[in-house]
């Protein structure tokens, strides 16, 4: 049976090193500050969550940490400043509707993780990820912001008319680099994925941001140059 929970407010959640499972919950229109699941360095002790849904509700200060996130509904999400998650993997993870600023990074704790912890991790997530059918699904989503790093492009459902793909191949090439994409943060984004190593990068013109027409021109200019693959 699913609990759920509605206009309720959560204060300072830390979930740390527990393995904890969270499961069968929904939250309606609640508020989350300064919360974060999972924060943990190592692989075997991250938790999961796991047939969670969440209607227009709103974080202040949270995070989601390493953790397992699987069947998972984000309908609506008022965010305040960026809303991050940090070497997480996701499952049938759907985001929809208006969708504040978020961006998802494969590196757990930047600055305070060794490279043996990230490496850890890294491999973990790759196994995870080859095992599964699809991730996120972000194709209905209304994006203030969106950044999506080292989740392969193959299990993200999208909507090609606002989000491409460049492969590492492609990136390498280096023809973007003669394209005016000043308009954009798009060459940002595909040095970022270069130096990261990423085998490929979704990119995403979110359809709130202040500047969605001229992200959209960019990525249209990155598909006609044969740099990015819409479907």
């Amino acid at each position: 049976m699913t609990r759920v929970y509605e206009r309720q407010e959560f204060r300072s959640f830390y979930d740390r090193d527990s393995g904890a499972r969270f499961e069968d919950l929904e939250f309606r229109r609640c508020k989350f500050v300064s919360c974060a699941i999972s924060i943990t360095r190592n692989p075997l002790f991250r938790s999961t969550a796991r047939n969670v849904r969440l209607i227009q509700c709103e974080e202040a200060g949270c995070a989601l940490e390493p953790g397992i996130f699987a069947e998972i509904l984000v309908d609506g999400l008022k965010t305040h400043g960026l809303f991050q998650t940090w070497g997480a993997v996701f499952k049938h993870v759907t985001l929809t509707g208006k969708i504040g600023r978020v961006m998802i990074s494969p590196f757990v704790a930047p600055g305070s993780t060794t490279p043996e912890q990230q490496r850890a991790f890294d491999e973990a997530n790759a196994e995870y990820y080859s095992k599964i059918d699809w991730s996120l699904d972000i194709a209905e989503a209304e994006f203030e912001e969106c950044e999506i790093q080292r989740v392969p492009a193959h299990l993200i459902r999208r909507d090609p008319r606002v989000s491409v793909v460049v492969t590492r191949e492609k990136a390498m090439l280096g023809t973007w680099r003669q394209l005016d994409l000043s308009k954009t943060h798009w060459a940002t984004s595909l040095d970022f994925m270069l130096q990261r190593g990423d085998p490929d990068l979704t990119l995403v013109a979110p359809k709130r941001h202040r500047k969605f027409r001229q992200l959209l021109d960019g990525l249209k200019a990155l598909r006609d140059a044969g740099v990015a693959e819409a479907a």
